[in-house]
């Protein structure tokens, strides 16, 4: 367990380093993309961080959230920036461990390269591969904690328990779309309450331009 969680956070830390130093967060502004986020004419970074017990006044109870990771700081993930007709390279890096309750519809990754996502330093998912990561299709459900869904992109990336995920994707033409986590990581009965319903928390919007 202790080879697995400083593999995790040496991984973190080197993306880290890549995108700048000094993460912090702040607040719920919106944003633009960073210039020097995209790498070139019709390719694009996109980092997205899954931090933990984050206090939702509303909820009156701790949530998990989405941020963008940009230029060394995390922002609020309300309203995602992206080019038009661009390759988008996705990684997501998730501190959380779940599990939830995920509709077998969003199950399986879509929408992405070849169907596919890169998966590293999530034991369960890459017992198998021998080796700190593997491409997979889909992952068991027991093992998600998140998932990062745009049903008007029909983009669905599964997201496990303290994972770095990792994913391309193309946007088309301009236009705004919602994201949504489909696991039930809210408050409330059903789970669906909360920083479910919270945009910038679990759910927000993704402005192609």
């Amino acid at each position: 367990m202790e080879k697995l969680e400083t593999i995790f956070y040496t991984a973190i830390i080197g993306i880290i380093v890549v995108f700048g130093a000094g993460m912090y967060m702040t607040g719920s502004v919106s944003h633009a993309p960073a210039q020097n986020s995209a790498t070139s004419s019709n390719s694009y970074n996109l980092t997205l961080v899954i931090t933990t017990n984050n206090y939702l006044a509303s909820a009156n109870h701790s949530q998990p959230a989405y941020y963008v990771l940009e230029n060394g700081q995390l922002t609020s993930s309300a309203q995602i920036y992206l080019p038009s007709s661009t390759l988008i390279h996705l990684t997501i890096i998730n501190y959380d461990s779940g599990p939830g309750n995920v509709p077998s519809t969003y199950a399986n990754v879509m929408g992405t390269t070849n169907g596919t996502e890169f998966i590293m330093n999530d034991s369960a998912v890459n017992m198998s591969s021998g080796s700190e990561g593997q491409w997979v299709s889909t992952v068991p459900s027991a093992d998600l904690a998140h998932t990062f869904t745009v049903p008007g992109m029909n983009l669905n990336i599964l997201v496990p328990s303290q994972s770095i995920t990792e994913a391309t994707f193309h946007t088309g033409s301009s236009g705004m779309f919602q994201w949504q986590c489909e696991i039930d990581c809210g408050t409330g009965t059903s789970g669906w309450s909360g920083a479910m319903t919270t945009p910038g928390w679990m759910m927000g919007q993704i402005v192609v331009q």
